[in-house]
């Protein structure tokens, strides 16, 4: 019996190491790559978000949030043999932190998929992932810290997606990438890769898109050949330092190429003709160079549209160069020295919706055949030779957003169709010739007339001067027909005489109740150092003429005073006396207003009540208004981004004060950028109260006249007229984003009204005239472009208060999480679906 034991302990003696190698045997790959993520992941910590809790020891991988699995056939494994392993990691968005050496590659090796882009990886990519041979997609892309050398990467040859991106990596691009011979997406763009562009990169014939902008390359040209990248349809090279012989003839041979961005580079010469070739081109920028010489082989890009040649040295004329593109939805060719006249052909351009022609020495009138380019949005034309008058046919461009014809030698009148111009912000006519009366109707939020020594509005001693235009024979024929209606023609001249007469009264009254001084009986003001008298006020201006007038608004026009003794201030000449008849409830409003105390407000001194004017005394602001400032190309580049930031904070404890802090609430009705002013410092001062009211605690105001400006106006106001401190909540928001912008949102209201999503990035709607903001400024200007989405929203209750916008803007630490998020991966929709924590800080 002990011998029949003995004998089994023996055999099972012998038998363990047969267990134990079965064991060993029987773990299946997919175990392995579970303990290889599980490690990577203890390895960073608590860089993991909440909703990754699945990864957990003992389950499955193929249940991990952004793990995917697929069956294979282990080799030397029978055909019923197939087992599960991860064959695919998508962790984007997830911000993971830490770094990638911590994650044992060798172990996965069914990988063909591997997304961790849009996370905070930090640290070098390591060679080790070059053991990922089935690999066929690989995105590191907006991790920011990724340094470091680029990888050799020749272990991936069925790679075939490469997106590096927005990182830090450094040093030159291996010469080993042109092993990759798979590869069809390459992106290394936006890091600080530097030296020159290697000629193995040509050897990648599989290639449709290559991105290396936004790095240090250098060195000359590519010296491969081009042409040999027969599939390649987008290059994109710009933001390099890049100089002469960048691209070879053969780029003919690049048939499918449809877009090409070359700009911000260093590259001379002349635009090579063999450009003409790329029939399919839709895409092309060579902006911010030094290019010189013709451009008339680009005539023959017919599927163009977008061309933008701006920033160069052109010299040429461009008469009937752009006459068969007519596929073109934007021409920018500002800042060169293109001359000769503007062809009528450009009418032919009927998609065109941006045409910039500044700065260059264009001379001859206006086409009118720009006319017929009706879906026109931005016309800019300023700073050439230009010369006779405005063609009417503009004011027929109803999408028209921003129309600059400033520092030319127009001259005549101000076409009557401007007033049809309904969705124009921008207007800007200065440094001109012209003459006349401005149209009654015309408008825009942003609007200069500056330096026209013969316009004016025709409300106060306003004598328009102004040369009959020569007649063509259409014209003369309507002139004509007119001589035979004397029973219309009549009839207006007696109008015209009578209200000569009437003005002439008007002023001859004024002039002499002035010189009586009887200032009880016709006027009241308050005291400014002194007395301030009425007479004073006329004789300083020469009875508010027009060469002291430093703006106009659609309620009144702002003149400088300076009175004896140097005392210099601000007057507003309103335009309108109906809305003030209520002598009482004027005097109560003003009464309210000058008790205002607010570094953020402009001080308003007083008013005077005359029987044939009334205006308000101001503090005179420096630097003038916001909008003229962002429209100033110099002084928008001095408003850099920390001044902005501060500029919306100003805003923002201004209407605070007047919603919160004032004994009844007032609503400021009509905030807009023209509307806030700064000084020499660029703090800002929240001006023009001439539309204020009172609001009684709890109590809506119903205003018996449409207030606000177009564009700046509550969605609820234009439908219901009721008036409440968060229609001055919106404003705020459209003026919050225009700041970040340089201009009005425009088009960028409209999802909110339409629920669409908005997926255009937050970086891609800055002002591109300033500096890009530092790491810690992105935090700033997120939290801005999060509270004016805030601030955006169509249901007014949905809004926060200004108090609380302020106390956002002041209490960055306690935001959301949001603005932790790089500023290059953050979406306006992003934005959107956070903005509701406003109101919760």
């Amino acid at each position: 019996m002990g011998l029949l034991l003995a004998l089994e302990l023996l055999l099972l003696l012998l038998a363990l190491p047969r267990l134990f190698c079965a064991s060993t045997f029987t773990r299946s790959p997919l175990d392995r790559e579970a303990e290889a993520l599980l490690q990577w992941r203890s390895s960073v910590g608590d860089g993991w978000p909440y909703d990754l809790e699945s990864w957990k020891k003992g389950t499955s991988p193929c249940n991990w949030t952004g793990v995917t699995c697929s069956t294979t056939m282990p080799h030397g494994r029978d055909q019923g043999d197939a087992v599960l392993v991860v064959s695919q990691i998508s962790l984007k968005w997830y911000y993971i932190r830490g770094s990638l050496d911590g994650l044992r590659f060798e172990d996965l090796p069914h990988l063909v998929y591997l997304d961790l882009s849009y996370s905070i990886l930090s640290g070098p990519i390591p060679s080790s992932i070059g053991a990922l041979a089935g690999l066929s997609f690989l995105d590191l892309s907006k991790n920011y810290d990724l340094n470091g050398s680029i990888p050799p990467l020749t272990g991936l040859p069925r790679l075939a997606h490469l997106d590096l991106s927005s990182n830090a990596l450094s040093d030159e691009i291996p010469s080993s990438i042109g092993a990759l011979a798979n590869l069809s997406f390459l992106d290394l763009s936006r890091n600080t890769i530097s030296g020159s562009i290697p000629p193995s990169i040509c050897n990648l014939t599989k290639l449709t898109s290559l991105d290396l902008s936004y790095n240090l390359l250098s060195q000359g040209s590519m010296t491969c050949t081009v042409g040999t990248l027969g599939n390649l349809k987008k290059l994109y090279l710009s933001h390099n330092s890049l100089t002469t012989g960048l691209i070879p003839s053969d780029l003919v041979n690049l048939a499918s190429l449809e877009s090409l961005d070359l700009s911000n580079n260093h590259i001379t010469g002349s635009i090579s003709r063999s450009i003409g070739n790329l029939t399919s081109l839709e895409f092309l920028d060579l902006s911010n160079n030094q290019i010189m010489g013709s451009i008339g082989s680009i005539g023959n890009l017919t599927s163009l549209r977008y061309l933008d040649l701006s920033n160069n040295q052109i010299h040429c004329s461009i008469l009937l160069t752009f006459s068969k593109l007519t596929s073109l939805e934007t021409l920018a060719l500002e800042s060169n020295q293109l001359n000769g006249i503007l062809p009528p052909e450009l009418g032919s351009l009927v998609h065109l919706s941006h045409l910039n022609l500044s700065s260059n020495q264009f001379v001859g009138t206006i086409p009118p055949q720009i006319g017929h380019c009706r879906s026109l949005s931005s016309l800019l034309i300023s700073n050439n030779l230009l010369t006779g008058q405005i063609p009417q046919e503009l004011g027929y461009l109803g999408d028209l957003y921003e129309l600059d014809l400033s520092r030319n030698n127009l001259s005549g009148a101000i076409p009557e169709t401007f007033s049809h111009l309904n969705q124009l912000y921008m207007l800007d006519l200065s440094y001109n010739s012209l003459c006349g009366t401005i149209p009654t109707y015309m408008s825009a939020p942003l609007m200069s007339l500056d330096h026209n020594m013969d316009l004016c509005d025709n409300v106060y001693n306003c004598t328009p001067r102004c040369e009959a235009p020569k007649l063509d024979k259409e014209q003369q024929d309507m002139k004509h027909l007119r001589m035979l209606l004397p029973a219309v023609f009549v009839p207006f001249c007696f109008t015209c005489l009578i209200a000569s007469i009437t003005i002439v009264w008007r002023r001859r009254k004024l002039m002499k109740t002035t010189s009586e001084r009887k200032y009880g009986d016709i006027f009241s003001i308050w005291n400014f150092d002194g007395k301030i008298a009425f007479e004073d006020i006329l004789s300083a201006t020469e009875n508010f003429h027009q060469k002291y007038c430093i703006g106009i608004g659609g309620y009144g026009s702002v003149f400088r005073v300076e009175l004896k003794g140097g005392i210099i201030f601000a007057v507003k000449l309103l335009h309108s006396m109906e809305e003030y008849s209520d002598e009482g409830t004027f005097h109560t409003e003003i009464e309210v207003l000058t008790k205002i105390r607010h570094r953020c407000i402009v001080k308003l001194y007083g008013f005077c009540s005359h029987s044939q004017c009334k205006f308000l005394v101001y503090d005179l602001i420096e630097r003038g208004s916001l909008s003229s400032i962002l429209h100033d190309h110099e002084l928008a580049k001095e408003l850099d981004g920390p001044k902005r930031v501060a500029v919306v904070k100003d805003v923002a404890q201004a209407l605070s004060y007047l919603h919160h802090d004032c004994d009844d609430p007032i609503v400021h009705r009509d905030i807009k950028s023209s509307n806030v002013l700064l000084d020499l410092d660029f703090k800002a001062h929240v001006s023009d109260f001439g539309m204020a009211r009172k609001l009684k605690h709890g109590c809506s105001s119903w205003s018996t006249i449409f207030a606000g400006t177009c564009g700046y106006i509550a969605p609820e106001l234009s439908s219901t007229m009721v008036l409440t401190e968060k229609c001055d909540v919106y404003s705020f928001g459209v003026i919050a984003l225009e700041v970040v912008m340089g201009k009005h949102p425009g088009d960028l209201l409209l999802p909110f009204f339409c629920r669409t999503e908005q997926t255009t990035k937050l970086k891609d709607i800055l002002d591109q005239r300033i500096a890009a903001p530092s790491t810690v400024d992105e935090k700033d200007v997120i939290l801005v472009a999060l509270v004016a989405f805030a601030c955006l929203q169509v249901c007014p209750k949905a809004r926060p208060t200004m108090q609380q916008v302020y106390q956002a803007l002041e209490n960055r630490s306690h935001c959301p999480a949001i603005i932790l998020r790089p500023l290059d991966e953050i979406r306006l929709q992003d934005l959107h679906d956070c903005c509701g924590t406003i109101k919760n800080i």
